[in-house]
């Protein structure tokens, strides 16, 4: 079983984007936009909720009950590099 890097920060960015920061000091920044066709995260089309993202015990949540697999924000996330 593969071991992935504790989420420790979710910021929200422009265009439906997730910038992640793990334990190890990595950052990487996640397109959440394919996602927000799936009924469980329609409400979340809505900018205002969209940008109310925290860390909850290691896994993203949206103020409105939502969540996202960390594993897979690890995976299929780009690496982030600071402008």
């Amino acid at each position: 079983m593969q071991s992935y890097p504790k989420l420790k920060d979710v910021k929200a960015l422009d265009g439906y984007r997730l910038l992640l920061s793990f334990a190890t000091g990595e950052k990487k920044v996640f397109d959440f936009a394919s996602n927000l066709s799936h009924p469980y995260y329609q409400n979340l089309k809505n900018p205002m909720l969209f940008k109310n993202v925290k860390v909850n015990d290691g896994e993203v949540e949206w103020i409105t009950g939502q969540d996202f697999c960390p594993h897979t924000l690890y995976d299929k996330s780009a690496d982030y590099t600071e402008m």
